[in-house]
């Protein structure tokens, strides 16, 4: 250090402050000396000027500019400490719904958007003129555009309205997408076992994940469920064509549909190309089952004759089934519905409870 101290005494930087002006027409360019002063205020002038134009030491220098920057210092550790707030944290934009579209991955059936959840959603965006919620995408290729990685409908309501929609952007693996789009509808509207069957088929056709084993593990789901889901979409388009909807297909048809084909798969694609052929709508998702697995048919409840009751010749009441479970009783006079509801319940074995 002491090595250090003597070697700077022999740097000399440029002044700190600006050396005094100089008369132009002044010989030789040199400031005239001051008036003359007392004794103790010329030592005391002479001093002070001399340390205002004394040019720095290299160690003097560098102390100086540190004292200079402690401001600025604290100022940066300010603003460092206002980015820490935000780190780990996602952008969220309004996107032009029109550079956004679907993904690879997308897993819900367009029956979805004809649906009366679909309509209500629509109808809350709409309203609230944002999707509170946001939906979530990913970067595209195509500069400016976006894939989703979940919230297909709430970005088709916003589009359908030609309303911005609020995003999360952020970049996401393949995997991560499927994943995250899986677990966002079972959080919010659960995909129909068909959806979330050919969900299943597309993760491993596109090899994200080695087996359905390893997909149910990362995805937290059943094991077993998620093998009788792929099952499900694993079924010919001509057997999903005979229902109404894939949508209406259920979980634990699988096994039964799947061991029909396996027997006669002729007989049962023939049955659901005739059933297609009817184009009958609706088609009662049961029925159809029955019909395709060569069930006998299933067939509505034939409406009973009317009952007439009457009281002195007048007719008070009619009963009549509907159904095999259902049966219409019409009073056609003043009563006290309380009484007879206790007891029609008195009658059944059970309570009347007044909601």
């Amino acid at each position: 250090m002491k090595r250090i101290a003597e070697k700077s005494k022999l740097i000399n930087l440029p002044p700190t402050e600006p050396a005094p002006s100089v008369r132009p027409d002044h010989p030789e360019g040199r400031q005239p000396s001051a008036p003359p002063e007392s004794a103790a205020g010329t030592t005391a002038g002479t001093a002070a000027t001399a340390h205002a134009s004394r040019s720095f030491t290299g160690v003097g220098a560098m102390m100086a500019a540190f004292g200079q920057g402690g401001a600025l210092g604290k100022e940066l550790d300010e603003v460092k400490a206002r980015l820490a707030e935000f780190e780990g944290s996602v952008p969220v934009r309004l996107l032009d719904p029109a550079q956004v579209r679907a993904s690879a991955f997308v897993n819900r059936h367009d029956s979805e958007y004809e649906s009366q959840a679909f309509a209500e959603l629509k109808r809350e965006i709409a309203q609230a003129r944002v999707n509170v919620q946001p939906i979530k995408v990913r970067p595209a290729r195509d500069p400016g555009s976006f894939e989703i990685v979940f919230g297909h409908r709430r970005h088709r309501a916003c589009l359908d309205l030609g309303l911005d929609v609020l995003a999360i952007v952020e970049e996401v693996s393949d995997r991560d997408l499927w994943l995250q789009m899986d677990q966002e509808n079972r959080g919010r509207r659960d995909l129909s076992p068909w959806e979330h069957g050919k969900s299943i088929q597309t993760a491993l056709r596109n090899g994200l994940f080695p087996s359905v084993r390893r997909l149910a593990e990362h995805a937290g789901i059943d094991f077993s469920n998620a093998a009788k889901l792929l099952k499900l979409a694993e079924l010919p388009d001509d057997v999903v064509s005979a229902f109404e909807t894939p949508t209406d297909l259920q979980v634990h048809w699988a096994g039964l549909l799947s061991k029909a084909l396996q027997v006669d798969p002729e007989s049962v694609l023939e049955r659901a190309k005739q059933i297609s052929r009817r184009g009958t709508v609706p088609r009662p998702s049961r029925q159809v089952l029955s019909e395709l697995l060569g069930e006998p048919a299933v067939r509505p409840a034939k409406e009973s004759v009317p009952v007439r009751v009457l009281r002195d010749g007048a007719l008070i009441a009619t009963i009549q089934a509907k159904g095999e479970k259902r049966v219409l009783i019409e009073i056609h006079s003043a009563i006290d519905v309380d009484a007879v509801a206790d007891k029609v319940a008195h009658w059944l074995g059970a309570t009347a409870v007044k909601e």
